[in-house]
């Protein structure tokens, strides 16, 4: 295989139901780097929940987070690329949300800081460092806000059509059932990739991407190359043209050994 950018979803396509990287996933991932394929976390993680996964890795260089907002680099320590909501238009989603879901309850990501309203339900390891704020709208003016979190109700998965419904001016998704994310519009995991891409000399085309969400669908649908695991939403798996093993059987590891990693047997 010529030279990829090999591009991954992090929870439910990378790490197992436990969160971990496996030792043939960790193994896989380092062999592609030394055949020379360059690898890319990409995640709706802030930077903070992405950095122990990216040391597991042998230290990734960089990541994209955030469902795209955010580009960081491990190995300098720093923010690469950031793409917050507009003030204007966040603010007319608040309204629009409040309106519309009197109970809503809300989050941000605002670059490397988490802001949760005092209602917000997060697991507490998700939510560890967060500063816990009455009303989100009276810290908009004083931060950058990557990405806001819409919690109501039930899981994700069953509202997060009718949110994306009231906020037509945003990209809406989800990476789990716990809220939906909203971002500027324009900003995705390809939106960021493809910036990345073309710094490194890539195209579309050279790029192999896996996932496993509907927030993986604008990265898949852009790469040459998509590749969903089993267990993948249903969404997620009419749209690729391949599947792999589920993120417990090793998928990701088991399509790269067979495919970026087949140079290997002089080396290992």
């Amino acid at each position: 295989m010529s030279r990829r950018m090999i591009v991954c979803d992090l929870d439910g396509t990378l790490l197992d139901s436990r969160g971990q990287v496996s030792e043939r996933t960790r193994t896989a991932v380092r062999r592609a780097r030394a055949a020379g394929h360059v690898f890319v976390i990409a995640t709706a993680r802030p930077v903070r929940d992405t950095r122990s996964v990216a040391a597991a890795l042998d230290d990734a260089a960089v990541a994209v987070c955030g469902n795209g907002s955010i580009t960081f680099d491990f190995g300098r320590d720093e923010v690469v690329d950031y793409r917050p909501l507009d003030r204007q238009p966040l603010a007319a989603a608040l309204s629009a949300l409040r309106d519309r879901f009197p109970g809503v309850r809300l989050g941000a990501e605002c670059r490397l800081e988490l802001l949760l309203e005092d209602e917000f339900h997060l697991p507490e390891p998700l939510s560890r460092g967060a500063r816990r704020v009455p009303r989100l709208e009276g810290e908009i003016d004083r931060h950058d806000v990557g990405k806001l979190m819409v919690q109501l109700e039930g899981a994700a998965r069953q509202y997060y059509e009718t949110v994306r419904g009231v906020l037509t001016g945003c990209e809406v998704t989800i990476s789990a059932d716990v809220f939906c994310e909203v971002m500027r519009a324009g900003v995705t995991k390809a939106a960021a990739l493809e910036s990345m891409a073309d710094r490194l000399g890539f195209g579309s085309a050279d790029v192999i991407a896996f996932g496993d969400m509907p927030n993986d669908l604008p990265m898949l649908t852009w790469a040459g190359t998509a590749v969903a695991v089993a267990n993948a939403h249903p969404s997620v798996l009419g749209a690729v043209g391949e599947v792999t093993a589920s993120n417990d059987d090793d998928g990701v590891a088991a399509w790269l050994e067979r495919h970026a990693t087949a140079d290997f047997s002089e080396k290992y």
